[in-house]
């Protein structure tokens, strides 16, 4: 597993700003009022997010360059190691005829590897294998059409194409890099900006070949790989821009949700607090036994033999007007909510274990459902995340 950190240094102001940022949380729970460690929170987020997308976005415009990796050599002097990255180029003649080229040089060993370039979408929706599968398919043809199975190996790889390189260099140690691309960016096709980022990265000889279909293949020009450069570095800002504003409202939505539960959880207390004494002072208790949950992902199957998210208790038996403690060990990390409108609940559960009261103040049978968005089907179907409240 990859560390985030580029050095030392840099994790140990991360573990250091980390620890200010929890005494900060901790002071404001314990001295302020109920709503004020929530804000500290979000303001110590907020400070976070801008820093990381100031450094991010300096990166992406080609302010700050990493620092190049020299690998060492692998194997005798003479032993020559070339690692060929393509993808929709796989089927071109004139690749296919530099890598028999490569490969019949004595001592040369050629790792073919094919990025599988799977969109973020489709990490989500799990569709993964099948685009795995189509650059195995194109990586194995490939393979047949070149021979030299003893000095050509090849490699599918589901991560993003530069650190799929990396891992090759962690492996195979190669002493050249020929990265095979279109000319311009295709939509299943690697980034041409690709070759470049890889001579920023490592310190050994890149030769970037762009085909277009049929042609021969060319090596760009420094104006065409620095147009490269400046195409990739906007189009990666926007998109980090749009991801930053979808963290920003992600995160104002949580941070009012927060507060909304403590204003509703310190009414509800107040309430519960006043009902308490005036049961206690007829004799009779106030507040039922405990209920202990969890929610946790892929917890259940269903019927289709799929694992959903859920509840592991989705059906609550209330006195009406009697608050009712639940304990919920929320396993997941993003919250999720027991809502029923009809009867007037809205229980927002956060990541962790929590205390919350849920209060019923009319009988009846209640359905009720998660409103954060998660597992579709469970969220429609009781027993997972959603089941119903019966107050008498």
């Amino acid at each position: 597993m990859r560390s985030p950190f580029h050095s030392e240094q840099e994790a140990f102001r991360f573990v250091l700003l980390l620890i200010l940022a929890a005494i900060a949380v901790t002071l404001a729970a314990v001295l302020g009022p109920t709503w004020l460690a929530p804000v500290v929170l979000a303001v110590v987020l907020g400070a976070a997010a801008v820093r990381v997308a100031q450094l991010r976005m300096r990166k992406l415009r080609g302010l700050e360059l990493p620092v190049k990796m020299a690998p060492a050599h692998v194997g005798s002097a003479s032993e020559r190691r070339v690692l060929v990255v393509a993808n929709d180029t796989l089927g071109e003649e004139a690749l296919l005829g530099e890598i028999m080229r490569l490969a019949s040089v004595a001592d040369t060993h050629v790792l073919l590897l094919a990025p599988a370039l799977i969109p973020p979408g489709a990490r989500l929706t799990g569709a993964v294998d099948g685009l795995l599968d189509q650059a195995r398919i194109r990586l194995e043809a490939a393979l047949d059409r070149v021979g030299h199975r003893l000095t050509v190996a090849g490699g599918i790889s589901e991560a993003d194409p530069l650190e799929a390189i990396e891992d090759a260099f962690a492996t195979f140690v190669p002493d050249e890099v020929v990265v095979s691309t279109r000319w311009e960016r295709a939509a299943n096709g690697l980034e041409p900006r690709l070759a470049g980022l890889v001579r920023e990265r490592f310190a050994v000889p890149v030769r970037h070949l762009v085909f277009e279909p049929g042609s021969a293949a060319r090596e760009p020009d420094k104006d065409t790989e620095a147009r490269y450069r400046l195409e990739f570095g906007k189009a990666a800002a926007r998109r980090f821009g749009l991801k930053a504003l979808t963290g920003t409202g992600v995160l104002a939505a949580v941070l009012m949700s927060m507060v909304a539960l403590v204003q509703s959880s310190e009414r509800g207390e107040a309430r519960a607090a006043s009902q308490a004494a005036a049961e206690q002072i007829a004799g009779s208790p106030s507040v039922a036994k405990v209920v202990a949950l969890k929610v946790i992902p892929e917890y259940k199957r269903g019927p289709e033999g799929e694992k959903h998210d859920a509840f592991t208790t989705t059906e609550f038996t209330v006195k009406v007007g009697r608050p009712q403690k639940l304990t919920i060990d929320n396993t997941d990390d993003v919250p999720h909510s027991i809502t029923a409108p009809e009867a007037g609940v809205n229980i927002v559960v956060t990541p962790g274990t929590h205390t919350y009261t849920l209060l019923v103040k009319r009988a009846g049978t209640f359905l009720w459902f998660c409103t954060f968005r998660c597992d579709e089907w469970a969220m429609q179907h009781p027993g997972y995340m959603s089941g119903y409240i019966t107050a008498s």
